[in-house]
């Protein structure tokens, strides 16, 4: 049995650069955005696989829902962070549990399911129970995608491009 990864392998990824290109079933007849950010935090996850809070360069403009899945709730609040877990190719049971942290490492693509984020004050009052699957709603699935440090984030211009209408 695999043994999870020790906190200083989640270490180095903690503060790296990330895009998440937005899936869509329809991705033809609209341009999402790309949401950047860095990882944050490591989150335990469902079989022993690492989720990560990410916290966004630029906070989500408000009602953002790029693909209708958000429940009422969760519409109009303010989204300063995501939640990522993976949604790998391989059976779960043999995925790496920190498959995250090694596609950033290594520089390559991985699928994942991204929710809204816990606040800032429900991670201090509630810790990472703050960030669970049940308290985080599903937002949309996309590509992690690794970023240098000099990438720029488009959806800085996306929104700057949205208020000039």
């Amino acid at each position: 049995m695999d043994q999870p990864p020790s906190r200083h392998v989640v270490a180095t990824v903690i503060g790296r650069a990330i895009g998440l290109r937005i899936i869509s079933p329809v991705a033809a007849e609209s341009t999402l955005p790309v949401l950047e950010g860095r990882l944050a935090r490591a989150l335990p996850g469902y079989f022993g696989l690492f989720r990560y809070l990410v916290e966004l360069d630029a906070p989500l403009p408000d009602g953002f829902d790029p693909l209708g899945e958000l429940p009422w709730f969760a519409r109009n609040r303010s989204v300063r962070s995501l939640v990522i877990s993976p949604a790998p190719d391989a059976p779960t049971l043999e995925t790496p549990p920190d498959v995250i942290g090694d596609c950033v490492r290594e520089g390559r693509m991985l699928h994942v399911f991204v929710s809204i984020g816990p606040t800032a004050r429900a991670l201090r009052v509630a810790g990472d129970a703050a960030a669970s699957e049940a308290r985080c709603p599903f937002l949309c699935m996309a590509d992690l995608e690794p970023r240098t440090a000099t990438a720029r984030a488009p959806l800085t211009r996306f929104i700057r491009e949205a208020r000039a209408r």
